[in-house]
């Protein structure tokens, strides 16, 4: 059953187009990112399929009303001068739900927060507040879950533990719109939409994408990065992609000893390795088919 439907939405803030063209289904128990650096149109976007912001353009239809639909911000938005259950009674409270002492009890006791039940929300780890805004969105039992960068800031066991949160959750049947900037964290997705510059660039899941982005995938590890990455450069890479001592270079399909060999051989790099293409690669060779540049 599809719960969404956007046709051709899109949002302008000045002369800056922050969300165009945009079309995107959600069904019922789909997991879905929504994926792109800072500035893409993200958070537009989910404020838009919240109801929080009017599209300058397009269509937006919700088959399950607006109380079927949960968001939590990127931003913690619950007061922190409240302990943790008073939040959840008020949040209850602002949607007119009641006798839900037990629901909200269950809630803490399935996210590792009842023993925190009375700490101020503001003294919360970042990992706890997100728990806590986990619970507030599940209060209404929503049939669809929207969530921006709901781990961006929070540490990588924390993170571990909101995904298996969130994977209880879709389990349920609840469907989950999710942005992230973790590339392993949108590889949980069935399907990805990727984002630059308020444009859907790419929609598929990642086999798909893989099938897309033929060649061969190099990565170089070099302690001369630049320098390295200057001489890959020269041999004509259709991607290139380098971070801190590592380089990721797509090349066309051909045999890959000598061009192993010559990776291999330039000055600074230490180690060379066929990969398989990831959704890093994906993100670029997009990017690069509509005019962004990299490092």
């Amino acid at each position: 059953m599809i719960l969404l439907e956007a046709h051709a939405l899109a949002c302008r803030f000045g002369a800056k187009e922050a969300v165009q063209d945009l079309n995107l289904t959600l069904s019922e128990g789909e997991l879905v990112g929504l994926i792109g650096p800072d500035g893409a149109g993200k958070t537009t976007t989910f404020r838009m399929l919240a109801g929080l912001q009017r599209p300058g353009a397009g269509e937006l239809k919700r088959h399950l009303g607006r109380e079927g639909i949960s968001y939590v911000p990127q931003s913690f938005s619950l007061a922190p001068d409240l302990t943790v259950v008073e939040n959840l009674q008020f949040q209850a409270g602002l949607y007119g739900l009641k006798d839900m002492a037990a629901r909200i009890d269950r809630l803490l006791e399935s996210v590792d927060l009842a023993a925190f039940r009375d700490r101020l929300s503001g003294a919360l780890s970042g990992g706890m507040k997100q728990k806590l805004s986990l619970c507030s969105a599940l209060l209404t039992e929503p049939r669809l879950l929207l969530l921006d960068e709901p781990t961006t800031g929070v540490d990588p066991v924390s993170r571990r533990e909101f995904w298996e949160l969130l994977h209880t959750v879709h389990d349920r049947g609840v469907a989950i719109l999710f942005s992230t900037p973790y590339m392993d964290e949108a590889e949980y997705a069935h399907r990805m939409l990727l984002m630059h510059e308020g444009r859907v660039l790419l929609e598929g899941d990642l086999p798909s994408f893989r099938r897309q982005l033929p060649g061969l995938v190099f990565r170089l590890t070099s302690s001369r990065r630049r320098e390295a990455q200057k001489a890959v450069a020269a041999l004509d890479p259709l991607d290139l992609f380098a971070e801190g001592e590592i380089i990721r270079a797509r090349f066309p399909e051909q045999d890959p000893a000598p061009l192993t060999a010559q990776l291999a051989a330039i000055p600074g790099v230490e180690q060379v390795r066929l990969a398989e293409a990831n959704l890093e690669d994906v993100f670029l060779h997009a990017l690069t088919g509509a005019g962004g540049g990299h490092d």
